[in-house]
């Protein structure tokens, strides 16, 4: 992103402030995993979307008053003798220069009282762990709802930010097509698409790669991706690289060896059969909570259709989770809504599955889905996803 894109998005946000506010961002700290260092710092991503700065510790504090607005941000002091360690810090005409910002100052010279007057509402950031929240916070109205309105929709260059990250990922997945086959263990598949992704320019993974085969494909969230794929399994993948801190997250199912079984056909082509029509439902105006409600209706028709359904079984057995989120710069980007109704901007994931534990099977198929106003648009429709596909591919 450019310098007037988050200059837009300040400007934005300061529309939404009601009279005589602040509102209150900061990057967050450093959080030690030993004595003398510290976990990988990822800044806050409200802090990054307003600055396009990803250093801890700074803060940026914008004030309404009678329709102006006044910004000041707020960075690290130089450290000569720490950044010989770890690296230089942002200068104060670097961080003028990508945030578009002119008053730069120390947050060693922040001040929390000034914030603090009788008159004027404090909006802060309260996305921030709790442990990193100043004492003032407590007292503080919730900046997140401006927020959501505003990250919900996407601006053009955010979306060709993720169409990106969907091309990078598409370029993992199509890797993993050559080595998926019994005997391989779940990490080495993980470690590929990790290495493809860095290699095609990404920042790394969106989020914990999911290779999941067989038995445990029905674990929505398994990340230890520790075991060796069986004979006759299929492997569900869940994961997507980051480019410039957007986000692709695409789930694709595949068979072990390159050939799906009868059964694991039938249960494949049940959720894309549910996914395509799903899809459609994504229409400017249609609520989440209706398509939830019409994902858990397609899914038990299409999965009755396969017969692997166990008697007595009820659609929460074998799909238990929502067919889609958000997306942007987090993978679950901020929305507060689950009876979100769709505007265009808004890039959603459909995420259907059926998840059969007692037969060691799991499908997911994941896309990402741009909304406009002429009807859903798939950003990730280059990835292969019909068995005929997936099968040519992997021969």
């Amino acid at each position: 992103m450019k310098q007037p894109f988050y200059q837009k998005k300040r400007r934005e946000l300061g529309n939404l402030l009601p009279e005589k506010s602040v509102a209150v961002v900061p990057a967050g700290k450093e959080v030690a995993s030993s004595l003398d260092d510290c976990y990988p710092f990822y800044a806050n991503n409200n802090y990054f979307y307003l600055t396009g700065i990803r250093e801890p510790e700074g803060l940026l504090v914008i004030q309404k008053d009678e329709g102006e607005l006044t910004e000041t941000l707020y960075i690290r002091k130089p450290d000569y003798d720490r950044e010989k360690w770890i690296g230089r810090y942002i200068t104060t005409a670097r961080a003028s220069e990508v945030s578009g910002i002119g008053d730069i100052r120390y947050i060693d010279d922040f001040l929390p009282d000034s914030l603090l007057r009788g008159d004027q509402l404090i909006y802060f950031d309260q996305t921030i762990p709790d442990h990193q929240k100043p004492s003032y916070a407590e007292n503080s109205d919730d900046l997140t709802p401006f927020l959501v309105r505003l990250r919900l929709i996407k601006e053009p260059e955010e979306i060709e930010m993720m169409q990106n990250a969907i091309s990078i990922t598409a370029k993992g997945i199509d890797a993993l097509c050559d080595i998926t086959v019994p005997g391989v263990k779940e990490y080495e598949l993980a470690a590929l698409f990790e290495y493809m992704i860095k290699d095609g320019g990404a920042d790394g993974t969106a989020f914990a790669t999911i290779a999941a085969s067989g038995q445990n494909a029905p674990i929505l969230h398994y990340v230890e991706n520790k075991d060796t794929v069986p004979e006759n399994a299929m492997v569900l993948f869940d994961l997507g690289a980051k480019v410039q801190g957007y986000a692709a997250d695409i789930s694709r199912t595949l068979p072990a060896g390159g050939k799906f079984s009868d059964d694991a056909a039938k249960l494949y082509d049940a959720v894309l059969t549910a996914q395509e029509l799903i899809i459609d439902a994504y229409r400017v105006g249609a609520s989440m909570k209706d398509i939830q409600a019409y994902s858990r209706e397609i899914l038990w028709e299409q999965g009755l259709k396969t017969g692997l359904f166990a008697a007595g079984a009820e659609i929460d057995d074998y799909y238990y989770h929502g067919i889609g989120h958000s997306l942007g710069l987090d993978t679950h980007d901020l929305c507060l809504d689950r009876n979100l109704t769709l505007a265009p901007g808004m890039v959603i994931t459909c995420e259907p599955g059926l998840y059969l534990a007692h037969r060691g099977m799991g499908v997911r198929i994941e896309d990402d889905i741009l909304i406009t106003e002429d009807g859903p648009v798939n950003l990730s429709v280059g990835i292969p996803k019909t068995i005929e596909d997936i099968e040519r591919r992997m021969r």
